[in-house]
Formats: structure tokens, C-alpha cells, sequence
């Protein structure tokens, strides 16, 4: 790690592998046209900054096919209003639980993290004074609608406004770059 200029960014070390692990991690790496040492680092950054914390902060592995059978029992306005109310209220200390901060860019990590956990596609695209994300889930448009009123409640908590366009299966919310600083990502919030 480099704190402010003093010290290495990269460490050299030498781990033990099963031959098993290791053949399918190399598999991976090489279908993924990226070296090894680049997914390994893939692999455990996202490790630490979800694997072993999400659980410990409320997240739950559940199937697709079971969440999408239980919202397509649910009316527009009891999603809406249970993804208000909780995207009010969870986002903050899933925050302080899972980054030990509370601001903008941690809450964009953290939906990040759930992309990837969830095998959903995420991306990042600068799109003129606004940041853009994209999140394809492929769960349909009740979910498209969850996502929209749980997310926009948790960033008006953290003080930044976002726009949102959504179809069955991608959710594309917009956050002017003004709301976003630079430095360390720190807009909003504590």
C-alpha cells in the first residue's frame, strides 16, 4: 500500500496453491486474456472488499430465480415503498460495516462489489460533467424499479442527487461529477 508517497505499491510474495485452484484460476486468467498476477490481485481485492465483509454486514446469497418469483407477487408501490424505506435506512451502516466510511464513491464500490458477487455487469463511463453507471442484472423490470428507488434513497441520504434511466434489465443512474471529488472520492455523508 502507499500512504502519501512513503513506501512500496506492490509487494512481492510467495504463497502456496493447490495444484487444483491454481490450474483453475490459470484456466480463468487465459479465457479472460489477462495475466495471472492480474487476476490473483482481481480475485483478492475483491475478496477483501466483499467476500469478507459482506456477509458480516446483512448480505445474503440468494437465488435469482427466487427473488424475481417473490417481486413479481409485489405491486409497483410496495416495491417502491420497501426500497425507499430501506435504501434510507440499511445503506449507512452496510457502509460503516463493509468500508469504515460513509461517503459517495464507497456506496458506488459497495454496488459495485454486489454487481460482481451477483454476476452482474457493471460500468463506469465518464459522459461529460457526469459520471455514468451502467448495471445490466437481467432480473426484469420490478427489480430495474427496486433498484432505481433503493438506490436513489440511499444517495439523497448521502446528499447527492442522481438521475436514473431503467429498462427490464439495465439500471443507468447519472451522478454529476461536481458531487463526486477527486481526491480519496469523499462527497457526502461523514
Amino acid at each position: 500500500m502507499d500512504f502519501e508517497g512513503v513506501g512500496e505499491k506492490n509487494k512481492t510474495v510467495t504463497f502456496r496453491i493447490d495444484k487444483e485452484v491454481l490450474d483453475k484460476i490459470k484456466s480463468h486468467a487465459s479465457f479472460e486474456r489477462i495475466t495471472l498476477n492480474a487476476l490473483v490481485n482481481q480475485l483478492l481485492a475483491h475478496a477483501v472488499d466483499w467476500d469478507l465483509v459482506a456477509s458480516k454486514s446483512g448480505w445474503v446469497p440468494v437465488s435469482k430465480v427466487l427473488l424475481m418469483a417473490w417481486f413479481d407477487k409485489l405491486d409497483d408501490k410496495v416495491i417502491q415503498s420497501i426500497a425507499e424505506e430501506k435504501g434510507r435506512l440499511i445503506s449507512k451502516d452496510m457502509l460503516y460495516a463493509m468500508k469504515g466510511k460513509y461517503n459517495v464513491w464507497e456506496w458506488i464500490s459497495v454496488l459495485r462489489g454486489r454487481s460482481k458477487a451477483a454476476g452482474f455487469s457493471f460500468t463506469q463511463l465518464e459522459d461529460g460533467d457526469q459520471m455514468k453507471f451502467i448495471m445490466r442484472h437481467d432480473m426484469g423490470l420490478k427489480w430495474s424499479k427496486h433498484f432505481k428507488h433503493f438506490y436513489e434513497s440511499a444517495f439523497k441520504e448521502l446528499g447527492c442527487p442522481i438521475r436514473f434511466d431503467l429498462t427490464e434489465n439495465t439500471i443507468v443512474y447519472k451522478i454529476d461529477k461536481k458531487h463526486l471529488s477527486a481526491k480519496y472520492g469523499e462527497s457526502g455523508g461523514d
